[in-house]
């Protein structure tokens, strides 16, 4: 759900952010666009349009990480916005459609961001991340050990005299079953 442009520019925290937090401040809050759409259409980088969104949370008081803080602010500034409409009776139909209407809009907002956060995984001996879409799953291989072993405390020659060469690599661990 986008704010007029015009009643976010009379808000009081509004003339208290610089030119390039106004900007920020009007293209996602008024104008409804994504980070990423953001960061492209005012040619800045991601840790750029984060320091922004960090000054213009500070001025509204917002606290919280990540997601959290856009959405916040969004709902801070429908509060104000509604409470300075003139107020026509709404129904119990017209709350649940709103609020259905604002979950709908925070979870596009959100989706890009999580994708992007979430999307890749890294594997230790793989030399590229790999992309998650979502459609396929990950299958990990699972052993089961017989004692736990990361509370004993053994001598190097304990160790040692354990050790067998054709199993070197699951020295010092119990079984695999």
């Amino acid at each position: 759900m986008s704010i007029p442009e015009d009643f976010l520019k009379q808000l009081e925290q509004y003339t208290e952010l610089s030119n390039r937090e106004k900007e920020v401040f009007l293209e996602i809050f008024a104008r409804g666009k994504s980070r990423i759409h953001v960061t492209q259409e005012l040619n800045i980088s991601k840790s750029n349009l984060s320091t922004c969104l960090t000054g213009i949370y500070k001025k509204f008081r917002i606290i919280g990480n990540g997601p959290v803080k856009e959405s916040r602010l969004r709902e801070y500034l429908s509060k104000r916005y509604s409470h300075e409409q003139p107020s026509g009776d709404l129904t119990i139909d017209d709350t649940d459609n709103s609020i259905d209407t604002l979950v709908q809009e925070i979870r596009k907002q959100i989706k890009l961001y999580i994708k992007e956060k979430c999307g890749t995984m890294r594997v230790l001996d793989m030399p590229k991340p790999i992309k998650f879409t979502g459609k396929q799953g990950i299958y990990t291989n699972v052993n089961i050990l017989e004692k736990i072993t990361g509370r004993r405390r053994l001598k190097i020659s304990e160790l040692i005299q354990n050790c067998d060469h054709d199993n070197f690599e699951r020295i010092g661990l119990s079984q695999i079953k």
